[in-house]
């Protein structure tokens, strides 16, 4: 079983990506032309809200200190930084694959979590998200083949 501070460290690290990508979507929300990808994005961003915040209260339980923001650093980081650039330039399907790659992201770091000895309580709950992650993901290949 894994000690409390690795529990805490492994759960920071998926409150920053996905805290980044709560960002990320709210920002793209904010900044997009098309309305249902801007609805889209605002459920999203609202997703990613209760995520991080589940996490943050989990971290708590461990008695650590949740991380409160984002990366600044990494692959997580440039991708949201591409996706704002991409929203700004209104181009449907860039904005959709660069989400698209940003929730791969967010997938690859949760099994990589899952791949540790986490408590059963917490693995239950990581396992929650990364469902939801899987389906908003495919969900972004799904509307790209759409738009393509």
């Amino acid at each position: 079983m894994m000690g409390k501070d690795e529990i805490v460290d492994t759960l920071n690290d998926l409150i920053r990506i996905v805290e980044d990508s709560h960002e990320a979507y709210r920002q793209a929300a904010e900044t997009g032309q098309e309305e249902d990808l801007k609805a889209l994005f605002n459920d999203l961003a609202a997703q990613r809200g209760a995520i991080v915040r589940e996490l943050q209260r989990l971290v708590a339980e461990q008695g650590g200190a949740p991380d409160m923001g984002g990366t600044m650093i990494g692959g997580a980081h440039r991708f949201f930084v591409e996706l704002k650039n991409t929203v700004l330039g209104h181009d449907r399907e860039a904005i959709l694959g660069e989400v698209q790659r940003g929730e791969s992201e967010c997938v690859r770091r949760y099994e990589e979590a899952l791949a540790k000895d986490l408590p059963l309580p917490i693995t239950a709950v990581v396992a929650q998200h990364l469902d939801r992650i899987r389906v908003d993901r495919d969900r972004m290949t799904m509307l790209r083949g759409a738009t393509a």
